[in-house]
């Protein structure tokens, strides 16, 4: 698990929580020239965290176990107060463009529809080389 830190300078969170509003590839374009304006270099891999909500803990056990399978490290499965949702944080060691982020954020929309979990609310980022 890599644990992250609150330091701007070495860690950028761009969270989106969903508001009946699903992440653009817009977004993505802004998040990656902040990014770079801030000097990240995006040509190298991150450590991607992303996260689902939903009120029940069962659900996001399931969608834990398949993310695994498919090369996620489970973060956390924890709730929230005082919304008392549940969220699931998971992390991978890649590289994204724009595009293969967009395709990520919707393949995820679409796991979470499939698995029934009320959502996939975002992602956040981090360098791998300050852990």
């Amino acid at each position: 698990m890599h644990k992250k830190t609150d330091l701007s300078r070495f860690f950028y969170a761009y969270y989106i929580r969903q508001y009946a509003q699903m992440i653009t590839i817009y977004d993505i374009e802004q998040l990656f020239e902040k990014m770079r304006k801030a000097g990240w270099n995006m040509e190298q891999q991150l450590a991607w965290g992303y996260f689902f909500k939903d009120k029940n803990k069962e659900p996001l056990e399931k969608m834990a176990i398949e993310l695994e399978q498919q090369g996620y490290e489970v973060v956390d499965i924890n709730q929230s107060y005082p919304d008392k949702l549940y969220w699931l944080q998971v992390e991978k060691i890649e590289q994204h463009s724009v595009d293969s982020l967009n395709k990520r954020n919707q393949a995820f929309y679409h796991l979470a529809e499939k698995m029934n979990i009320h959502t996939y609310d975002g992602m956040d980022v981090s360098p791998v080389d300050i852990f």
